[in-house]
């Protein structure tokens, strides 16, 4: 016993000394070059203590509360004029009115980036005082309890899923960077991820130092490059045209369209933190929520797929269709945090990798 403990010791100290000598932090950018796969992922959500200065009509209705208003007397109708009605328009929705109130956010300030370019009177306002947010994905979620931190359901089970799944592991690889204080132009690249993250004992913290083999096969059509600058150890990239988030949750393979996709990130050696922001589209975002979550998860959050997708429609604002003339995409933001990973490039771009698993 005393030995086992005296290993354990020796160890310890020795991670330690590793840890102060400065060793591993040089190490991680290497020739310029360094790596970080995220770990975390959520809607960005500005929230007051008690929500009464972004939702002062108070929170949104759910499935059960909306089932026990239209159908008073289901116990006399058919499962068909009732639970299936809902569930059709629940698959197949209009923009259509639906009868009941939707609380839209009404606070002035959003966490986000200004899109477009403008400030206008619609735009939010961030925290810091910057004008020009653009961010109407929270302007149809914040008011729903489902999306609110940090029991909503959704807050938890979307945002645990990157953790957990290996069809979410998406990375960013940092080339051309001289340091990661002040940079006037680096590449950034965008790749899946075949492995599992390094994590500490719990299982619940992902650790720096790991490695990411990249997904060249199913992988492949997820590649993304632009380029972006570091100032003050932020790093802000160039948009890119459309980005697709492999974003899995509760066993459902699913993803997110996302256009005029941007990060913002704070860098160190270890990890970044920020803001993934751009449009995301309408019709994939509703889809991926019904696909991951049935009525029944989503009745946890209080989250009526039905009258979130016409909030989505009616606040959507980017990319309108050619002929129609609608929005079919809508701002956002996403609260994203990193760790830091050595990527491992294959020989070749265009050597196959093995079928990427659930797990």
């Amino acid at each position: 016993m005393a030995v086992k403990q005296y290993k354990k010791v020796l160890i310890t100290s020795a991670l330690l000394i590793f840890a102060s000598s400065g060793f591993g932090q040089e190490a991680r950018l290497k020739n310029g070059t360094i790596g970080y796969v995220m770990t975390d992922l959520f809607w960005a959500v500005y929230q007051t203590p008690d929500a009464q200065e972004e939702c002062p009509k108070g929170f949104n209705s759910g499935p059960r509360e909306q089932f026990a208003a239209l159908f008073p007397d289901h116990e006399s109708m058919t499962v068909e004029e009732t639970q299936l009605r809902q569930e059709i328009e629940t698959w197949h929705p209009t923009a259509d009115p639906d009868g009941f109130p939707y609380y839209d956010v009404e606070g002035g300030f959003s966490w986000g980036l200004n899109l477009d370019g403008d400030i206008s009177a619609n735009d939010f306002t961030h925290p810091s005082g910057e004008r020009g947010i653009d961010n109407e994905v929270y302007r149809a979620v914040g008011c729903i309890i489902g999306f609110r931190g940090p029991l909503g359901v959704e807050y938890i089970f979307q945002n645990k899923a990157i953790l957990d799944e290996r069809y979410n592991r998406m990375m960013i690889e940092l080339t051309g960077v001289d340091n990661l204080q002040n940079d006037e132009e680096v590449t950034v690249n965008l790749y899946r991820g075949l492995d599992t993250l390094l994590t500490d004992a719990t299982g619940l913290k992902a650790m720096a130092g790991g490695s990411q083999r990249i997904d060249t096969r199913w992988g492949a059509s997820l590649m993304r490059h632009t380029t972006g600058k570091i100032v003050d150890g932020t790093l802000t990239t160039e948009p890119i045209d459309e980005m697709v988030m492999p974003w899995m949750n509760l066993g459902v393979k699913s993803i997110h369209i996302f256009r005029d996709m941007r990060l913002q990130l704070k860098l160190t050696d270890t990890g970044a933190e920020g803001l993934v922001a751009g449009y995301a589209d309408v019709d994939t975002w509703h889809k991926q929520l019904i696909r991951n979550d049935s009525t029944h998860h989503l009745s946890n959050g209080e989250i009526s797929g039905i009258s979130l997708y016409k909030a989505l429609r009616r606040l959507a604002d980017g990319h309108p269709d050619m002929e129609t003339g609608e929005n079919t995409s809508i701002s956002t933001a996403l609260d994203v945090k990193m760790v830091q990973v050595f990527i491992v490039h294959p020989k070749s771009m265009n050597v196959s990798t093995a079928k990427l698993t659930n797990r």
